[in-house]
């Protein structure tokens, strides 16, 4: 579907990673291949180091930590918000929803929204239009748009195809309406038939966790899992991705009436290098509007990727320039799709925070 906006912004971003890094060389012993293997995957593929949550910490104590810092930073006020939106697949708790756990910590107001949506890698352009819905709304209040995930612990640590690459994270991005930031493109799209193409089979109401279910089994292409672990048919996410992406940007750039030319960056969901790489080279785009470094330096923390390539990339972008012309793109479980076209000015505030882990997690 596409969808149009006007004026609204990304005023500030914080992303919050953990402190505990992981090295892919490191994790020989968990995987069915030669070191020389390894050497070449990482090259290949940008396996390399990635951010990981302990056990027990949860997308609201993240998401936590960077609001504080923004209130303390005074880069937003309590009594300014008006909804906290948050898109994850790790939420806390099946009850409460995420997004009430974070607004009873501060002092917000009980007007304010919380909305939660089950979104994965595709969960910050998702959120991000479900936002701009809500400032049509909202007059004056901001939207706080928590994305991320600590998928994690939900990977095997023999699961040589997903393993190597994924990370955890959270981004909170502040979003308002502005005057005279122009007009806003937008598409989301769906494909429910591939839905099981990205899920964890155990652990809902269909399949109760058991003993059974934590049982983990080779597939056939060595992976081992149970079925309270992610799986994921990597060759129908990356046709998926490649086909169908950019299918969808041409179709935002026809509504929209422009040319690729003119877009500053494309800055996607990043899946691996591998992926964008081929995305990049289907687009026609360089290297330099279509950044896919952000993988071998953090891991694929779902839906905050995004922001977290915009905070990495961040004095670059804005270096010489004050607004960015900027498609955004993402792509994932669902199996989801979306797009957003906007003027992006430059943040009042981007950061990166670590979150410090106790000394009885480590």
């Amino acid at each position: 579907m596409l969808l149009q906006f006007k004026n609204k912004r990304i005023s500030s971003i914080i992303s919050v990673i953990p402190a505990n890094e992981v090295n892919f060389m490191d994790e020989i012993g968990n995987y069915s291949f030669t070191e020389t293997q390894m050497k070449k995957l990482k090259k290949v593929m940008g396996f390399d180091k990635r951010r990981v949550s302990l056990h027990g910490e949860t997308v609201s104590d993240y998401a936590i930590k960077g609001i504080s810092t923004l209130i303390e930073e005074g880069v937003i006020k309590e009594n300014e918000i008006g909804a906290i939106v948050v898109t994850t697949t790790s939420p806390d708790y099946f009850i409460p929803p995420t997004s009430n756990v974070i607004q009873g910590h501060f002092h917000f107001d009980m007007d304010t929204i919380c909305i939660d949506t089950s979104q994965g890698c595709c969960g910050f352009v998702v959120g991000l239009v479900e936002s701009f819905m809500l400032l049509d709304s909202m007059k004056n209040k901001k939207v706080l748009l928590i994305t991320g995930d600590m998928l994690s612990h939900k990977v095997s640590r023999r699961d040589r195809a997903s393993r190597p690459i994924t990370g955890d994270g959270v981004a909170i991005s502040v979003i308002e309406n502005s005057l005279n930031t122009g007009d806003i493109y937008a598409s989301i799209k769906n494909n429910g038939k591939a839905a099981f193409s990205v899920y964890i089979p155990a652990g809902g109401s269909k399949i109760p966790i058991t003993e059974e279910t934590g049982i983990e089994r080779e597939d056939e292409f060595g992976n081992w899992r149970n079925l309270q672990q992610l799986c994921m048919q990597g060759d129908l996410v990356f046709n998926f991705i490649i086909n169908d992406t950019p299918v969808m940007i041409e179709e935002l750039m026809t509504e929209a009436k422009e040319i690729k030319e003119n877009v500053d960056y494309f800055i996607c969901h990043q899946s691996s290098v591998f992926t964008l790489k081929k995305l990049r080279e289907h687009l026609g785009v360089s290297k330099e509007k279509l950044p896919n470094d952000i993988v071998p330096i953090y891991g694929n923390s779902s839906s905050a990727t995004i922001p977290v390539t915009l905070t990495h990339h961040f004095s670059d972008m804005f270096k010489d320039k004050n607004i960015n012309r900027i498609m955004f793109a993402a792509f994932g479980t669902g199996l989801s799709l979306g797009a957003v076209l906007m003027d992006v000015p430059k943040f009042d505030y981007c950061e990166f925070i670590e979150y410090a882990h106790s000394n009885a997690q480590l």
